[in-house]
């Protein structure tokens, strides 16, 4: 899969919204990927700083994450491609999981509406 990454010039970045810079340090050391901690999403300032580090179109930089209130509605605003993923529930900070139960309607308003 890396090589595949490699030899399709696929950037990875990851965008944390951890003030705990040696948690998300350790992570990103470990797949080889660079990273910015507190990224304060869903503010477009953190989404921005990628884009230029990255030096890409928003059109063409993808974000995948698993909470609509932050990466997704983060990267909606500043036009990138999003991808909402599921969260892994066990270590999520206390206000994530006062979110859940509302993203968790939204996501099944939206399938009713498309079908799934």
């Amino acid at each position: 899969m890396e090589k595949k990454i490699k030899k399709e010039n696929i950037k990875l970045y990851i965008l944390s919204n951890s003030n705990k810079k040696e948690k998300v340090k350790k992570v990103a050391e470990k797949l080889g990927i660079p990273y910015e901690y507190f990224g304060k999403k869903p503010l477009k300032s953190g989404f921005l700083k990628v884009q230029k580090i990255l030096k890409e179109d928003p059109q063409n930089i993808g974000v995948i994450g698993d909470q609509i209130f932050t990466d997704i509605i983060g990267g909606n605003r500043c036009k990138m491609f999003t991808i909402l993923v599921e969260p892994i529930k066990e270590k999520e900070m206390l206000i994530t999981k006062w979110k859940r139960p509302i993203e968790e309607k939204i996501k099944k308003h939206y399938r009713e509406n498309k079908g799934e």
